[in-house]
């Protein structure tokens, strides 16, 4: 153990700790988490608050990453609702990585409602607690603020801006990731959504990210996609059948290997 946490904080802790880690839902993951344009209720409380406002019905879904690069320690469980309501749209994510000497748990309220002329905005807000066994924990609000705008039928912008608060942590005060998000989604045909977007972390340079989604009898939709710095490929399915959905999504690595991520959803009737 002692080794495998040593690992863990040489290699992957100035990666995924402060907040970074794998993402949420798989039909995210899948398109590269090329979904600053993409409504992916209800997941949409991480990815672009915005989103929500298109949600219609009520959807609930559950996102497990057992072993992220085959490490348990790596582990990602994540839960999310959607409750559309006459005013405004009400989205609840929880979600926790890591392990018993690194853990991160958050917590996280969305509130979306569409404007006027095809825009959208959306904030969540979200409040997490960082972990390090015998070194103590901290907490911190964040806040994300999104917008989309459907140009037409067929075509959607989208941007968000993560940590839009510039939120810091612990007694050196370090600022927590802060990042800005602009994208945009296309459907050439009614089975076929193409996404992609530019994300710029003031610490790193913009990462380009692209999305193909091909749906099949309105019941499965096959997912590929690819995100450089770092370079990612992305593949999934989804499969829906009655009010349930099933999605997998795997992502790679160049050199830590190819990472599995399953989800289970529900989407009550209007």
């Amino acid at each position: 153990m002692l080794f495998r946490f040593s690992f863990f904080l040489v290699v992957f802790f100035p990666v995924w700790a402060l907040g970074e880690n794998n993402g949420r839902g798989t039909r995210a993951i899948a398109l590269g988490n090329s979904t600053v344009a993409v409504v992916v209720s209800p997941w949409s409380v991480f990815h672009n608050p915005a989103g929500l406002s298109e949600v219609n019905r009520l959807e609930a879904s559950v996102f497990v990453v057992p072993q992220q690069f085959g490490l348990e320690e790596l582990r990602t469980i994540a839960g999310a609702i959607t409750v559309p309501t006459p005013f405004v749209n009400v989205g609840i994510g929880v979600d926790q990585f890591g392990f018993s000497l690194y853990r991160e748990t958050g917590v996280s309220v969305c509130l979306a409602r569409r404007i006027d002329w095809g825009i959208s905005g959306g904030i969540t807000l979200t409040g997490r607690q960082f972990s390090i066994e015998r070194y103590g924990s901290a907490q911190v609000i964040l806040i994300d603020i999104g917008l989309m705008a459907e140009m037409d039928e067929r075509v959607r912008l989208g941007f968000v801006g993560k940590n839009a608060g510039s939120a810091r942590i612990g007694k050196r005060k370090e600022r927590l990731p802060l990042s800005a998000d602009l994208g945009i989604s296309f459907l050439p045909l009614n089975n076929l959504l193409l996404s992609a977007s530019v994300e710029k972390d003031i610490r790193f340079p913009a990462s380009l990210k692209v999305g193909v989604e091909q749906t099949l009898l309105d019941a499965v939709a096959l997912r590929v996609g690819f995100a450089n710095k770092p370079e990612t490929f992305t593949a999934g399915v989804g499969i829906r059948y009655s009010m349930f959905e099933f999605g997998y999504a795997g992502y790679s690595h160049s050199f830590l290997g190819w990472t599995h991520q399953i989800e289970i959803g529900v989407a009550f009737r209007d």
